[in-house]
């Protein structure tokens, strides 16, 4: 019974020994390394795969922007050309050019090359409908293409573009056409979830009262008048420009369609009686309105004395000269269109163009120093002030048109700096009509 227990006393102080002196750590330590092992690799080769794949990705992402940037230059500098032509009347090598760009910027998905495409395809329409072309209809397609390509983007920038297109088009075809476009956009846009077209709906609602003055006089004023209501209900002190010019219409409407201006006259007395831009309209307005029974000289006289300088940008008189012809009053008549002769010689008087200014030789500085104070004669216009008004491309004009516009004229020549070009093509504080 003894020798049992010492053996196994001796078995036990053995292993005490073996553990203490650490002959199991080997074998622990191969078992956790060979269970660990795999994990450890798997980790090591994703991440060097990751390191092996970044710079690959920013390499192609580097390089597609580049491809870009150089395709950008490439079509600016084609359209900086192209204008050149245009300006020379060499229409076919400007259509050339034009069709060069589009082609190469058509199957884009970069907005910057997009926009590109869009004023190829504007600068080309205009080539088109413009004599000695004449071609309506290949304007009309020019501007369906971009209408076909900028439908279904999510841009805001190149929606913007959309609307501008839409309208051009419009504008080509019939006064139909035109109002039920404008119909169509302000349903479309006034559906947007971010709101993010609430300047554009209100600038299309501003423009749409102008050709409604032709077909609806009633319903023009219906526009204006909910356009006025809005803001009026927003207690808002400082009317955007649409809402004021809106205002000085509803006068004029008011006058023409022989209804009572006074809530017109008491809205720009408040918010208008401070604005250089519209107190001159205003003032002519009042003079068209009393000339129908009173003689309006001294009011005349008036006027050209404080607005000399006024030149009726963006003021179409085709709305009160139609007024005029169809006025009964045979005296009033007379009044109004002598009347409207002067301001419209007032819209058009620019200096004289023609005059050419020759380096005296020192005896004509001598000989003329008696006249250095003569005053420069200015060159009158003579309209027919009881035409349309509208232009001779029997297409409605922008009834609220900054200097600033999204699409360039395309008599001007692009930048020299092709870098420079989409940044002045492309104004994004801009009225896009």
């Amino acid at each position: 019974m003894l020798k049992p227990l010492i053996f196994i006393l001796i078995l036990v102080t053995l292993l005490a020994i073996g553990i203490n002196l650490g002959l199991f750590d080997e074998t622990i330590e191969k078992t956790n390394n060979k269970s660990s092992l795999p994990i450890d690799r798997v980790s090591t080769i994703k991440e060097t795969k990751d390191i092996e794949r970044s710079p690959k990705k920013n390499e192609i992402k580097t390089k597609q922007t580049n491809q870009d940037n150089n395709l950008s230059n490439e079509l600016n500098e084609l359209l900086r050309v192209a204008s050149i032509h245009f300006q020379k009347s060499e229409d076919s090598e400007a259509f050339e050019l034009y069709n060069r760009v589009i082609k190469k910027s058509q199957n884009s998905n970069d907005p910057k090359i997009l926009k590109i495409f869009a004023d190829a395809l504007f600068r080309k329409a205009t080539l088109d409908n413009i004599y000695p072309n004449n071609d309506t209809e290949s304007a009309i397609e020019d501007y369906g293409r971009v209408i076909k390509k900028f439908n279904n983007s999510d841009n805001v920038e190149l929606l913007k573009i959309y609307i501008e297109a839409r309208l051009k088009q419009a504008r080509l075809q019939s006064l139909d056409d035109l109002l039920s476009t404008y119909d169509e956009l302000i349903k479309r846009f006034s559906n947007d979830k971010e709101r993010r077209f609430d300047k554009e709906i209100e600038e299309l609602q501003f423009a749409q009262s102008f050709p409604l003055m032709r077909e609806d006089k009633e319903k023009a004023m219906e526009v204006l008048d909910n356009m006025i209501a809005k803001y009026q209900a927003r207690g808002d002190t400082k009317l955007p420009q649409t809402v004021e010019y809106s205002i000085v219409n509803g006068i004029e409407l008011s006058i023409i369609t022989d209804n009572d201006d006074e809530k017109y006259i008491e809205l720009a007395n408040k918010y208008l009686s401070k604005n250089s831009e519209t107190a001159p309209l205003i003032d002519m307005l009042n003079i068209m309105k009393n000339a129908q029974d009173l003689d309006q000289d001294e009011a005349i006289d008036k006027w050209m004395s404080e607005h000399k300088d006024y030149r009726f940008p963006d003021w179409d008189f085709s709305n009160l000269s139609e007024w005029a012809d169809k006025m009964e009053n045979p005296e009033g008549k007379k009044r109004i269109k002598e009347y409207l002769d002067i301001f419209l010689k007032q819209k058009y008087t620019r200096p004289n163009e023609n005059q050419i200014i020759y380096e005296e030789s020192p005896n004509q500085s001598i000989e003329n120093k008696d006249n250095e104070e003569e005053e420069e004669v200015p060159v009158y216009y003579e309209p027919d002030p009881y035409i349309n008004d509208y232009g001779t491309d029997n297409t409605y004009p922008d009834p609220y048109n900054t200097d600033e516009q999204i699409y360039p004229n395309p008599y001007e020549e692009l930048p020299q700096d092709p870098n420079d070009g989409v940044t002045h093509i492309y104004n994004n504080e801009v009225t896009p009509y």
